[in-house]
């Protein structure tokens, strides 16, 4: 019984928000811009894609991921359960100085056809 249900947890994690967090990052760390932008919704991607540029080839250590998902007051008023963003705790050092600082975006959830994806590149403006 327990095996099992650490089996459906880790299929849950993998295509979940939090490992579309990690990818993310994990993209821009090996200079994969296209892997990175796959992890965007699909309306941010072209939007996008100078930002995440910017951003490659950084070292980006992922301390933890943290999915919200909605409340049960929000369920009650009929919003729909499930995540609504997430936040990534970070510290990155940055490939061409060697600066190193830390931060924790937070970037809304966007599902398309059972499959989630970040709404905008965590660290961009908004």
């Amino acid at each position: 019984m327990v095996l099992a249900s650490g089996i459906v947890d880790l299929r849950t994690r993998a295509g979940g928000p939090e490992s579309v967090a990690r990818e993310y990052f994990a993209a821009l760390e090996r200079s994969d811009a296209e892997g990175a932008i796959a992890t965007l919704a699909p309306n941010a991607r072209q939007s996008s894609r100078a930002f995440v540029e910017n951003g490659l080839g950084n070292d980006y250590h992922v301390a933890g991921v943290a999915v919200r998902n909605a409340s049960m007051l929000d369920r009650l008023r009929g919003e729909p359960a499930g995540p609504r963003d997430v936040t990534t705790f970070l510290s990155i050092t940055e490939a061409a100085s060697g600066a190193q600082w830390q931060a924790s975006p937070r970037v809304s959830l966007v599902a398309v056809d059972s499959h989630w994806y970040l709404a905008r590149p965590p660290l961009a403006p908004d």
